[in-house]
């Protein structure tokens, strides 16, 4: 059986390569340079035509970040804890995150969470009260939401 060798690129090729993996939708500097990288780029020459799509505006973290905490928030209802913890997965500068938070509606925030604390109290099939509220906390911890705003959550809502 023949082994498969990695074919090679010239950093034309390479960078025409990212290039259309960029415009497909925003990515950061961490999935370019992984899919650069497995796609048979050696990370040297990854790393000048990553500097190259940053200088020519194709990736921009900021935007990326921008991006993923708006549709995070608005299309999956992560809170800030999860979604910090993803960017940071994704090697998004923490200055990044911190401005992408800034531009967050603190009101529509917490509408998003008290509709999964709503929806979440109208699925736990339990009288035990102990056990109904550890369920909510749970389940708002586990998408990322800060402990603080999940005990206002429980308060406003008489949970307490």
């Amino acid at each position: 059986m023949a082994t498969k060798e990695k074919k090679t690129y010239t950093h034309q090729q390479g960078l025409t390569f990212a290039m259309k993996f960029c415009a497909m939708q925003e990515r950061s500097k961490k999935e370019v340079r992984d899919k650069l990288v497995k796609s048979g780029i050696e990370l040297k020459e990854a790393e000048k035509i990553i500097n190259q799509l940053v200088k020519e505006d194709y990736i921009s973290e900021q935007r990326y970040a921008d991006l993923y905490v708006r549709s995070k928030i608005h299309q999956s209802h992560w809170g800030r804890i999860k979604i910090r913890n993803m960017l940071i997965a994704k090697q998004i500068p923490i200055p990044y995150i911190t401005k992408s938070f800034s531009q967050i509606d603190e009101e529509e925030y917490k509408e998003i969470l008290y509709s999964l604390l709503d929806k979440k109290l109208g699925n736990i099939k339990t009288d035990d009260e102990y056990q109904r509220n550890y369920r909510l906390r749970y389940f708002l911890s586990s998408h990322g939401f800060e402990n603080d705003l999940i005990e206002e959550a429980f308060k406003a809502r008489n949970l307490i």
